[in-house]
């Protein structure tokens, strides 16, 4: 990201270009690091999936992404791509992640084996409600 005066002439073209023309700031860490302080930084109200204490484990101490198996329940109203929490079974939120499912879709399906979805809501957008790529602890 460069800080620049917009009004200088050619101003995009001399920072392309590699000229000082602002203040830059180079992008810290990875991508997957970046993206995950974008889903960190992002309004939480739109929901929260609850989870059972085996998809806590399975989430903090294997890497693993959240299945439906692993859903308890869902609090409030989301779309598919919506930033949402995710629950502990003593209601201690512990992560957000981005939801591969409504909150609609995700509640017809929760306690499902994955293999199920398909025949549940006669669609199907991966075997995860929340992909572990998709995913931040806190």
């Amino acid at each position: 990201m460069i800080i620049c005066n917009g009004h200088e002439e050619d101003v995009l073209l001399k920072a392309v270009n590699g000229q000082k023309v602002g203040t830059f700031f180079p992008p810290t860490g990875s991508k997957m690091e970046s993206r995950k302080r974008w889903m960190l930084s992002a309004p939480s109200g739109n929901g929260c999936v609850v989870v059972d204490q085996g998809a806590v484990a399975a989430l903090g101490n294997e890497n693993r992404s959240l299945l439906p198996a692993g859903v308890k329940g869902v609090q409030g109203n989301f779309e598919r791509g919506d930033i949402v929490g995710i629950v502990g079974p003593q209601g201690d939120r512990f992560g957000c992640g981005i939801a591969n499912y409504s909150s609609v879709d995700t509640e017809r399906v929760k306690g499902a084996r994955s293999d199920r979805i398909q025949s549940i809501l006669g669609y199907h957008y991966g075997q995860e409600i929340i992909h572990r790529n998709n995913l931040v602890l806190l």
